[in-house]
């Protein structure tokens, strides 16, 4: 896919800025900033995949000089991903983009009239107007550029499909983790109320948190439009990368020498605890608790207020714990420091 966008070196279509920068678009309805930071999965900063998505990531990890190699490779992959997903999208022209992205009757209400579309359809065999959530949009632009070739001209539906396969799998696969993490949260938590619960080999209270980690995500699809959803998910995913950054700055200030390492962390805490809060709040206000809006959902609303005010006591918490660890005076190791060092000097 990377070495075909090369040799076919596809035109961007979509103009750098358009009416709806700052928002009203006809498929996310908030402005560029700071819905870009919460809309787009791949490339950006990322909660899940720093938690759920890294469960692997110890098995291959031999030393720790291995982890940089590791990290970065995983983060460079990533924003691989995310830039050919937008070329895929950019590619199109706005118009046929827009009624991919859009229902047809919000379409209507552009002036747009669609350019390739209609030849796109014929040719993988489906209409693809009104096909929203974003999956459809990276497959047919990426049909549309490798179809520009001639031996693979006559591909179109193979193309389409293998994409639309390929994302199904990764979203499989992304709902299969989460929800399995879903599961011991759920587990833990009522453990609390009721012990057995808090054993995740017993079967009736796995039985009982996979089912209820299903309704709910399921009752929030049923329950509201994608775009709703997909900006809750991000919200949500956003607040959970604020806690990894919070723990790394944490962890930074206890064990580098130069405490000011620290600001890897802090500087992309500080833009990305903003950004959340400013999204989160838009879309309380202009959405979830708006009755005139189609994406209207007290559900939404409570669980977006939840999750901002649990993120405040997390940051302020550790703020308490940071002038707490910038203020502490350098003492020795200690048998613990001693024990940390010792295994460190091992795995090197």
């Amino acid at each position: 896919m990377i070495i075909g966008v090369f040799v076919i070196n596809p035109a961007i279509r979509m103009p750098a800025l358009t009416e709806f920068t700052s928002g009203g678009g006809p498929v996310i309805a908030g402005p560029v900033w700071p819905f870009i930071s919460i809309t787009i999965a791949c490339g950006a900063i990322s909660g899940f995949h720093a938690f759920v998505g890294s469960g692997t990531t110890p098995k291959m990890i031999n030393k720790w000089r291995d982890i940089r190699m590791v990290a970065s490779g995983a983060m460079l992959v990533e924003c691989l991903v995310a830039i050919m997903a937008l070329l895929a999208a950019t590619a199109l022209h706005p118009a046929d983009y827009f009624a991919i992205n859009a229902t047809p009757e919000v379409f209507r209400t552009l002036g747009m009239s669609v350019v390739d579309l209609p030849h796109l359809s014929q040719e993988i065999g489906m209409d693809l107007e009104g096909r929203t959530g974003g999956a459809v949009t990276l497959a047919v632009g990426m049909t549309s550029i490798f179809t520009r070739l001639s031996f693979f001209d006559t591909m179109a539906p193979y193309f389409y499909q293998f994409v639309i396969l390929f994302e199904a799998v990764f979203i499989l696969t992304a709902i299969d983790a989460g929800t399995r993490v879903a599961r011991y949260l759920i587990q833990d938590f009522f453990g609390e109320l009721y012990k057995p619960l808090k054993q995740v080999n017993w079967l009736p209270g796995t039985i009982f948190a996979s089912v209820l980690a299903c309704f709910a995500w399921g009752y929030l699809l049923y329950s509201g439009d994608i775009s709703s959803i997909w900006v809750l998910f991000g919200v949500s995913n956003q607040l959970m990368a604020v806690i990894g950054l919070i723990i790394g700055a944490t962890v930074i200030l206890k064990m580098a020498s130069n405490k000011h390492y620290w600001l890897t962390c802090l500087i992309p805490l500080a833009y990305l605890y903003v950004t959340v809060n400013t999204a989160s709040f838009w879309m309380m206000k202009q959405v979830y608790f708006n009755p005139a809006n189609a994406g209207f959902s007290i559900v939404n609303g409570i669980l977006s207020l939840i999750m901002l005010v649990l993120a405040v006591i997390i940051l302020v918490t550790a703020i308490r714990q940071w002038r707490h660890l910038w203020q502490q005076r350098r003492t020795p190791l200690g048998i613990e420091g001693e024990a940390l060092a010792t295994a460190k000097n091992t795995l090197l």
